[in-house]
């Protein structure tokens, strides 16, 4: 079995299928290996070596290297956290990249957090003297449980957020690092402002605003030592039958998100791996993982490299080496990272997109099936707009939507071919207070609604109570409930009432009311 459950001779057969597949389409295939570009940060993302030797592989933090992979874990944290707050590999400058440049809920996702941690990595082996350090990840799905290292197993543990080192109060990382993110900002080129401009930061002022609000939110995890177990909406979002859903898709802006102007708009649409285990374990740990700036969690980079992990299983089904976008795609410019000597970056999205490409490999864990292969003769993926009843959305309330995909799509849905919700409506002013529920019904048929799935956004870059406003999309897989309607109701054509309701998370009492702009079914 290779690293993602796949036997040597199918995963083979899938790669010279679909590569057949994509010659006929007169479509380029990356060459194999497929090597990131040399960037002008006078640092090449990977040699010609590190490419062609044994990769390094990244250990599942629960399996057989699990003590090894903390023990690493443990000395990078140590080390990074240990650093001047002058120096850009210090623990919290590495977690503020994440706040200046980070792209959710559009197609550069997964390659940009793929370039962070694969710079975290080298400043790791430089600083470590341990130049085989690579992040552990968390397969949260095989085990949803936060290993107990991370919540003070041993004493002064810094894997620990309670332990010496960190910052949970505002006014002492005001002092710590107003001054040298000051002294940063001061010294950003002109295109590296223009980022930040399009990111809502017009100055330093508004930026260190949006981290002061992130602060004042919370920075302590809600998960705690004798409470490591994802429980409800997360554990739901990270089970087989999600995964199943989010890996389904055969298109990359379907699975990965959509290509809108640049990768700090937070209005496009995003995957269903970042829109739900993404999004939902994020808030299930709370703290500093509740908003972006994420990354002071040590949690932070284990969450990511399994989300990481989940692309390479993607590309592996497609029988792609490494994606091979439009130039739009692959010439967005990342220009936030830093190398192991503390230099600047300039890359761009093509420059992440191979992990073999990069040097490193994946332990292999539990396999996660394959969804049905959807009907032939059919337009997929299809979409299909549904018909709003009403658009205001408030916490406790609802909106409904129906829609008629006719006979071939709901032939496929009763078959437990992939689906998904699409929401497009107004991103909350306290995102953390709301969570999405959306159920599925057979119209003009005895059955009660079944249960489709959870959402949540992660993230805003405007403070809370700020002039920014933004429009956002979630969308959740609901396969599993479409199913179940269809083998009560009996086959198609049917038409569906999809109910999307708001949900209240902690002890905030949001007043706001949400505007929902549109509601479609897709058939992936």
């Amino acid at each position: 079995m290779d690293a993602h459950g796949d036997d040597g001779r199918n995963a083979r057969r899938k790669f010279l299928t679909r590569s057949a597949t994509l010659v006929a389409a007169g479509v380029a295939l990356p060459a194999l290996p497929v090597l990131a570009r040399k960037l002008s940060g006078e640092a090449a993302v990977a040699s010609a070596g590190m490419a062609t030797a044994n990769p390094l592989r990244r250990a599942n933090v629960h399996g057989s290297d699990r003590f090894l992979a903390i023990q690493n874990m443990r000395l990078a944290v140590k080390t990074m956290l240990a650093l001047p707050p002058e120096d850009p590999r210090n623990w919290y400058r590495q977690a503020m990249i994440h706040v200046l440049d980070c792209p959710h809920g559009n197609a550069w996702f997964f390659p940009w957090h793929r370039g962070y941690l694969y710079w975290f990595e080298r400043i790791v082996r430089k600083l470590s003297f341990n130049p085989a350090f690579v992040l552990p990840y968390w397969d949260w799905t095989s085990a949803p449980d936060m290993p107990p290292s991370f919540f003070g197993e041993f004493q002064g543990d810094q894997l620990d957020i309670e332990s010496p080192g960190y910052i949970h109060d505002f006014p002492t990382f005001d002092r710590t690092f107003r001054r040298p993110m000051e002294a940063f900002w001061g010294s950003l080129t002109q295109n590296r402002r223009r980022q930040l401009e399009l990111r809502g930061m017009a100055n330093f002022e508004a930026f260190w605003a949006v981290v002061q609000d992130y602060f004042n939110r919370g920075t302590r995890r809600q998960l705690s030592f004798f409470n490591r177990q994802l429980t409800g909406d997360a554990l739901e979002a990270v089970s087989r039958t999600t995964l199943v859903n989010a890996l389904a898709p055969t298109d990359f802006n379907e699975f990965g998100g959509s290509l809108i102007a640049y990768h700090s708009g937070m209005d496009g649409e995003p995957g269903m791996v970042e829109a739900q285990p993404h999004n939902l374990v994020h808030r299930a740990i709370g703290g500093y993982m509740g908003n972006f700036i994420a990354a002071s969690d040590p949690m932070f980079w284990l969450h990511h490299a399994n989300v990481d992990r989940l692309w390479d299983v993607w590309m592996e089904r497609q029988g792609l080496v490494a994606q091979n976008g439009p130039p739009a795609w692959r010439n967005e410019p990342f220009l936030f990272f830093c190398d192991e000597d503390g230099r600047a970056i300039d890359g761009t999205a093509g420059d992440y997109v191979s992990s073999s490409g990069l040097g490193y490999s994946f332990e292999a864990t539990a396999p996660i099936a394959t969804a049905p292969s959807r009907p032939p003769n059919a337009a997929w993926a299809a979409r299909f707009p549904c018909q709003l009843q009403s658009t205001n959305l408030a916490i406790n309330g609802s909106v409904t939507a129906s829609v008629e995909p006719g006979k071939a799509a709901s032939d496929a849905f009763a078959e437990n071919c992939q689906t998904a919700i699409l929401i497009d409506l107004d991103r909350p002013q306290d995102e953390q207070a709301w969570r999405f529920k959306v159920e599925i019904k057979v119209d003009n048929s005895s059955f009660s609604s079944k249960h489709g799935g959870y959402t949540a956004f992660f993230g805003s870059m405007g403070a809370e109570g700020s002039s920014m406003r933004h429009r956002g999309q979630l969308k959740i897989g609901i396969a599993n409930g479409m199913s179940q309607c269809l083998a009560e109701s009996g086959n198609g054509p049917h038409r569906f009432t999809v109910t999307v309701r708001a949900e209240r998370v902690g002890n905030g009492s949001p007043t706001e009311v949400l505007k929902v702009y549109g509601v479609t079914l897709i058939s992936v």
